[in-house]
């Protein structure tokens, strides 16, 4: 079985966890004192196990697009499942607005679906000026000398 502590297979770093804090007596002038053997501080901040597992079918397209995006980040799919898990318990829900489409939206999806719509090309200012018409020239006010 993965990660047991059979047959020697133990980490030494991962046994101190594992097994009780021991205790040991030092004595100090003439008194004696019980003291705790700590771990050392840099293992005293140690991360909790990952030992449960999530499996989720997605798009393949969905899953690789994905991928990329994570890899610029530096981050694996595990690390960004971890976040957005993480995000849920500290939102108690959703840590982004999740809301039912309303008729018109559903039209245009559907209109979308079948092939109907517009497409562009171009960039932003160029889809924004063939919505909204050209761009106004802003006219500056003169200077006060």
């Amino acid at each position: 079985m993965r990660g047991s502590c059979e047959a020697g297979s133990c980490n030494p770093n991962v046994l101190q966890f594992l097994m009780p804090a021991r205790s040991r007596t030092k004595s100090t002038g003439g008194s004696t004192t019980k003291q705790t053997a700590r771990p050392p501080a840099a293992t005293a901040t140690r991360k909790a196990v990952k030992s449960g597992y999530i499996n989720a079918r997605v798009e393949p397209k969905l899953k690789k697009s994905a991928e990329a995006v994570l890899d610029k980040l530096g981050l694996s799919t595990t690390d960004a499942v971890t976040i957005f898990l993480k995000q849920v318990v500290a939102h108690k829900g959703m840590p982004f607005p999740v809301k039912v489409p309303n008729k018109e939206t559903i039209r245009a999806m559907r209109e979308l679906d079948s092939g109907g719509g517009t497409r562009h090309s171009g960039d932003a200012a160029s889809l924004f000026a063939e919505i909204l018409g050209p761009k106004p020239l802003l006219r500056r006010k003169p200077r006060k000398s």
